[in-house]
C-alpha cells in the first residue's frame, strides 16, 4: 500500500481495532471509533480516504450509517465488516455504495488486497473530483448558483441547447448578469467540450482590429502586420466554440462575413485569396434586445436568425433576490481562499443591505463588492458597516442624515416604471416587507401600494 492515506476504523471491538491498526498504520494515518456516532463525527472532521465500517454497532447498524458517510463531501470509500457473512446484508451494503466487504475473522491476504484496491479507488475518486473542480473553475461554471425560477429555466435551456453541435445560441441579459458563464456552460456540456472555447468582446476593439482578430491575416496584409501573418480566432476555435460577446457592435461588413462562415463553414483571411475551412459553433451575447435592434436596421436580420436558433434570456440580479445571499457567500469562500481570510458570512444588517441594493452591475458588481470587503476588513463576519457604501441611509461627515437620493442610471436609458418598481421594492425590503410601514414610508395610501406591488409582480 503506497502513499499516506487517512483510514478510519469504526468497530466496537477494541482488540479487533488494535489488530487492524497494526496492519494499517505503516505509511497511513489510522483513526478509531467504537460507535457510529463517534465515527461519523470523526469522518466529518478529519475527511478520511477510507472507512472500515462494522455492520453491527452498539448504537445502530452500519448499514444505516453508510448512506450518511456517502453523503459527506469529500465522500470516503467504505469497506463493510461483518462478524459472519450474511448475503442479505452484503447485497444491501453494496447497493448503498460500499466498495467491498470483509468477514471476521479477517484473512490477512484477502484483507491486504481489499485495502489496497479500496485505497486505489479512493485515490482515483479524489483525483477525478479534483480535476472536475479544476475544470469547472477554469471554465467558470462553478459559479452558476441560483434557485430563481427564471434563472433555473435559463440554465436548463442552455444545457438542452448544448446537445446540438451547431445550433446558434443567443444569450441576452444586462452587463454583469453572467452571459459568458452561460456560454462556457453550453460549451462544457456540448459534444465540442474537448475542443477550444474562445471568447471575443466585439465592443472592445475597432472594426479593423476585430476583423483581423476574427479572420486573421496574411503576411503583408497591412502596415504593421506580422511578417508571418496571424491565425484568426475562427481557426483557433476550430472544432470548438466561438463566443462573441456584445455582437450588436459588429460592423455590418463583418456581420456579412460572419454569416458566410455560419452558412459555408469557410472564410478568407484579411489580405488572403485562399479559402480556409472551419468547423465551429458560434454562441453570441447581447446586453439589449437584438431583435429590436435588427427591426430598427441596426443588425442584419439574416444573421440574427442564424445566431438565435435558441435564445436564452438571463434575469438581472435584482429579479432574483433570493440568490443574492447564496451568491455572496460563494464569493466570500472564493476570496477567503484568495486572501487568506476567515469570514463566515453576513450579519443581519449586512444581509439587509445586500438585499436592498439594486445591483445595476448585477453579479459582477456583487462579486466586486464582496472582494472589496474581504480584502480590506479583518473580522470573522461581514457587518453592516463594512457595506456602508451600499446603505441608502448614508450620513454626511458631521453625522447628519443625508437625504439626497442617488440613482445609478444606465447609459442606454431606463423606463420610468422600472425605477418606480425598484424604489418600491427597496422600500418594501427596508421596512421588513411590512405593507403598512412601506405605505407610510413612501407616503402612499395602503391600497395604492398594494396595487403597485401587484402591478410590478413584487411577491408579498
Amino acid at each position: 500500500m503506497r502513499g499516506k492515506h487517512k483510514i478510519l476504523i469504526i468497530d466496537d471491538e477494541a482488540p479487533f481495532r488494535s489488530a487492524l491498526r497494526r496492519l494499517l498504520e505503516k505509511g497511513n494515518i489510522v483513526l478509531e471509533a467504537d460507535t457510529g456516532t463517534a465515527g461519523f463525527a470523526l469522518a466529518e472532521r478529519d475527511e478520511p480516504d477510507l472507512v472500515l465500517l462494522d455492520i453491527g454497532l452498539p448504537d445502530g447498524s452500519g448499514l444505516e450509517l453508510l448512506p450518511r458517510l456517502r453523503e459527506l463531501r469529500p465522500s470516503p470509500t467504505v469497506v463493510m465488516i461483518t462478524a459472519y457473512e450474511r448475503v442479505k446484508d452484503v447485497v444491501m451494503a453494496i447497493k448503498r455504495g460500499a466498495f467491498d466487504y470483509l468477514v471476521k475473522p479477517v484473512d490477512i491476504d484477502e484483507f491486504e488486497l481489499t485495502i489496497q484496491n479500496a485505497l486505489e479507488h479512493a485515490g482515483l475518486k479524489n483525483e477525478v473530483s479534483r480535476l472536475r473542480q479544476e475544470v469547472q473553475r477554469l471554465q467558470g461554471i462553478d459559479r452558476l448558483i441560483g434557485q430563481n425560477p427564471k434563472f433555473l429555466e435559463a440554465q436548463m435551456l442552455a444545457i438542452k441547447s448544448a446537445q446540438s453541435r451547431d445550433a446558434g445560441v443567443l444569450i441576452q441579459g444586462e452587463s454583469g448578469a453572467g452571459k459568458e458563464l452561460f456560454a462556457r456552460l453550453i460549451h462544457t456540456k456540448s459534444p465540442r467540450a474537448a475542443y477550444p472555447f474562445v471568447a471575443l468582446n466585439c465592443a472592445a476593439f475597432g472594426t479593423e482590429i476585430i476583423e483581423s482578430e476574427l479572420f486573421g491575416y496574411e503576411k503583408g496584409a497591412f502596415t504593421g502586420a506580422k511578417t508571418e501573418g496571424k491565425e484568426g480566432l475562427l481557426q483557433v476555435a476550430d472544432g470548438g466554440t466561438l463566443f462573441l460577446d456584445e455582437i450588436v457592435d459588429l460592423h455590418p461588413e463583418i456581420q456579412a462575413k460572419l454569416l458566410r462562415v455560419m452558412e459555408e463553414k469557410e472564410f478568407y483571411a484579411v489580405g488572403g485569396t485562399r479559402k480556409k475551412k472551419v468547423d465551429i459553433r458560434i454562441v453570441a451575447a447581447c446586453n439589449q434586445d437584438l431583435w429590436q435592434v435588427a427591426e430598427g436596421g441596426g443588425f442584419r436580420k439574416d444573421l440574427y436568425f442564424r445566431i438565435a436558433t435558441i435564445k436564452v434570456d438571463l434575469p438581472s440580479l435584482r429579479e432574483r433576490r433570493e440568490d443574492i445571499v447564496p451568491l455572496a457567500m460563494n464569493f466570500v469562500e472564493e476570496f477567503n481562499d484568495k486572501y487568506g481570510k476567515h469570514f463566515r458570512g453576513f450579519n443581519p444588517k449586512a444581509e439587509r443591505l445586500l438585499l436592498g441594493h439594486s445591483w445595476p452591475g448585477n453579479v459582477r458588481e456583487l462579486r466586486n463588492t464582496v472582494e472589496r470587503v474581504v480584502l480590506l476588513e479583518n473580522d470573522d463576519m461581514i457587518l453592516g458597516r463594512h457595506l456602508h457604501f451600499l446603505d441608502p441611509d448614508t450620513r454626511t461627515d458631521d453625522g447628519s442624515k443625508q437625504d439626497k437620493i442617488s440613482i445609478a442610471l444606465p447609459d442606454g436609458g431606463i423606463a420610468l416604471e422600472e425605477i418606480e418598481r425598484e424604489v418600491i421594492l427597496s422600500a418594501f425590503e427596508k421596512c421588513g416587507r411590512n405593507k403598512s410601514k412601506t405605505a407610510r414610508f413612501l407616503k402612499l395610501q395602503r391600497h395604492i401600494l398594494l396595487y403597485r406591488l401587484k402591478k410590478y409582480g413584487i411577491e408579498v
